[in-house]
Protein backbone atom coordinates (compact mmCIF):
# COMPACT_ATOMS: atom_id res chain seq x y z
CA UNK A 1 0.00 0.00 0.00
CA UNK A 2 3.02 2.31 0.42
CA UNK A 3 3.08 2.78 -3.36
CA UNK A 4 -0.49 4.14 -3.37
CA UNK A 5 -1.70 7.62 -2.48
CA UNK A 6 -5.18 8.53 -1.35
CA UNK A 7 -7.03 11.33 -3.08
CA UNK A 8 -6.60 13.46 0.04
CA UNK A 9 -2.83 12.85 0.17
CA UNK A 10 -2.39 13.69 -3.50
CA UNK A 11 -4.64 16.74 -3.22
CA UNK A 12 -2.59 18.03 -0.30
CA UNK A 13 0.65 17.48 -2.22
CA UNK A 14 -0.67 19.58 -5.08
CA UNK A 15 -2.46 22.11 -2.88
CA UNK A 16 -5.71 21.25 -4.62
CA UNK A 17 -9.12 20.35 -3.31
CA UNK A 18 -9.83 16.58 -3.24
CA UNK A 19 -12.89 17.22 -5.45
CA UNK A 20 -10.55 18.58 -8.13
CA UNK A 21 -8.48 15.39 -7.99
CA UNK A 22 -11.64 13.26 -8.22
CA UNK A 23 -12.73 15.32 -11.25
CA UNK A 24 -9.36 14.63 -12.92
CA UNK A 25 -9.92 10.93 -12.24
CA UNK A 26 -13.48 11.07 -13.62
CA UNK A 27 -12.27 12.88 -16.74
CA UNK A 28 -9.50 10.27 -17.23
CA UNK A 29 -6.77 12.89 -16.83
CA UNK A 30 -5.40 11.00 -13.82
CA UNK A 31 -5.25 7.21 -13.52
CA UNK A 32 -6.59 5.76 -10.29
CA UNK A 33 -8.01 2.51 -8.94
CA UNK A 34 -10.72 1.91 -6.38
CA UNK A 35 -9.51 0.04 -3.30
CA UNK A 36 -12.14 -0.64 -0.66
CA UNK A 37 -14.47 1.90 -2.26
CA UNK A 38 -11.85 4.70 -2.17
CA UNK A 39 -9.71 5.96 -5.02
CA UNK A 40 -5.98 5.20 -4.86
CA UNK A 41 -3.35 6.69 -7.12
CA UNK A 42 -0.14 4.82 -7.92
CA UNK A 43 3.00 6.87 -7.36
CA UNK A 44 4.00 6.36 -10.99
CA UNK A 45 0.64 7.75 -12.16
CA UNK A 46 0.96 10.66 -9.73
CA UNK A 47 4.38 11.48 -11.18
CA UNK A 48 3.08 11.29 -14.76
CA UNK A 49 0.18 13.58 -13.88
CA UNK A 50 2.45 16.06 -12.11
CA UNK A 51 4.86 15.97 -15.04
CA UNK A 52 2.08 16.96 -17.41
CA UNK A 53 1.18 19.87 -15.12
CA UNK A 54 4.77 20.94 -14.43
CA UNK A 55 4.65 24.36 -16.13
CA UNK A 56 1.39 25.27 -14.38
CA UNK A 57 2.76 24.12 -11.01
CA UNK A 58 6.00 26.04 -11.49
CA UNK A 59 4.09 29.21 -12.32
CA UNK A 60 1.81 28.87 -9.28
CA UNK A 61 4.78 28.14 -7.03
CA UNK A 62 6.62 31.24 -8.25
CA UNK A 63 3.50 33.35 -7.70
CA UNK A 64 3.18 32.02 -4.13
CA UNK A 65 6.86 32.67 -3.37
CA UNK A 66 6.63 36.18 -4.83
CA UNK A 67 3.51 36.90 -2.74
CA UNK A 68 5.34 35.68 0.38
CA UNK A 69 8.35 37.88 -0.38
CA UNK A 70 6.06 40.88 -0.83
CA UNK A 71 4.23 40.13 2.42
CA UNK A 72 0.94 39.44 0.67
CA UNK A 73 -1.63 36.72 1.25
CA UNK A 74 0.43 34.74 3.74
CA UNK A 75 -1.37 31.60 4.85
CA UNK A 76 1.27 31.09 7.51
CA UNK A 77 0.65 32.68 10.90
CA UNK A 78 2.92 33.85 13.65
CA UNK A 79 5.58 36.37 14.44
CA UNK A 80 8.26 34.43 12.54
CA UNK A 81 7.51 32.96 9.13
CA UNK A 82 9.74 31.03 6.75
CA UNK A 83 9.45 30.05 3.11
CA UNK A 84 12.12 27.74 1.79
CA UNK A 85 12.77 26.07 -1.54
CA UNK A 86 14.48 22.69 -1.44
CA UNK A 87 15.74 21.25 -4.72
CA UNK A 88 16.73 17.58 -4.76
CA UNK A 89 18.45 16.22 -7.84
CA UNK A 90 17.17 12.67 -7.65
CA UNK A 91 15.11 10.16 -9.61
CA UNK A 92 11.34 10.53 -9.36
CA UNK A 93 10.80 7.61 -6.95
CA UNK A 94 13.33 9.04 -4.51
CA UNK A 95 11.68 12.45 -4.95
CA UNK A 96 8.34 10.92 -3.94
CA UNK A 97 9.93 9.38 -0.85
CA UNK A 98 11.19 12.83 0.16
CA UNK A 99 7.71 14.19 -0.43
CA UNK A 100 6.30 11.49 1.87
CA UNK A 101 8.71 12.54 4.64
CA UNK A 102 7.52 16.13 4.33
CA UNK A 103 3.86 15.03 4.20
CA UNK A 104 4.30 13.00 7.41
CA UNK A 105 5.46 16.17 9.17
CA UNK A 106 2.66 18.21 7.61
CA UNK A 107 0.09 15.71 8.90
CA UNK A 108 1.48 15.33 12.43
CA UNK A 109 -0.18 17.06 15.34
CA UNK A 110 2.84 19.14 16.31
CA UNK A 111 2.55 22.49 18.13
CA UNK A 112 5.76 23.68 16.39
CA UNK A 113 4.02 23.21 13.04
CA UNK A 114 1.47 25.96 13.40
CA UNK A 115 -0.20 26.80 10.12
CA UNK A 116 2.07 25.50 7.38
CA UNK A 117 1.93 24.99 3.64
CA UNK A 118 3.76 22.71 1.21
CA UNK A 119 4.10 22.37 -2.57
CA UNK A 120 5.95 19.71 -4.52
CA UNK A 121 6.64 18.90 -8.12
CA UNK A 122 9.13 16.83 -10.07
CA UNK A 123 10.83 18.12 -13.21
CA UNK A 124 11.57 15.06 -15.32
CA UNK A 125 13.89 16.96 -17.67
CA UNK A 126 16.07 18.24 -14.86
CA UNK A 127 15.59 15.13 -12.67
CA UNK A 128 14.79 17.47 -9.82
CA UNK A 129 12.23 17.38 -7.07
CA UNK A 130 11.30 20.86 -5.89
CA UNK A 131 9.75 21.26 -2.45
CA UNK A 132 8.46 24.61 -1.23
CA UNK A 133 7.69 24.75 2.47
CA UNK A 134 6.12 27.59 4.45
CA UNK A 135 5.85 27.62 8.23
CA UNK A 136 7.50 28.58 11.46
CA UNK A 137 11.30 28.41 11.61
CA UNK A 138 11.13 25.53 14.12
CA UNK A 139 8.82 23.49 11.89
CA UNK A 140 10.67 24.14 8.63
CA UNK A 141 13.98 23.35 10.35
CA UNK A 142 12.58 20.06 11.66
CA UNK A 143 11.35 19.09 8.17
CA UNK A 144 14.66 19.97 6.51
CA UNK A 145 16.57 17.98 9.14
CA UNK A 146 14.34 14.94 8.57
CA UNK A 147 14.87 15.14 4.80
CA UNK A 148 18.63 15.58 5.27
CA UNK A 149 18.84 12.53 7.52
CA UNK A 150 16.79 10.40 5.13
CA UNK A 151 18.80 11.31 2.05
CA UNK A 152 22.24 10.68 3.62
Amino acid sequence: MADLLTVDQFAQMLEMHPRTIRRYIRENQLKATKVGGEWRIRKEDAEMFMGSKIDELKSEAMDDIQAFMEGKDSEVEGKLQVCTVLDCYVENLEALKISEIIMRHMNQADPARGKAKFQYFFDEKEKKGRYIIWGTPAFVGKVLSAVGEAVQ
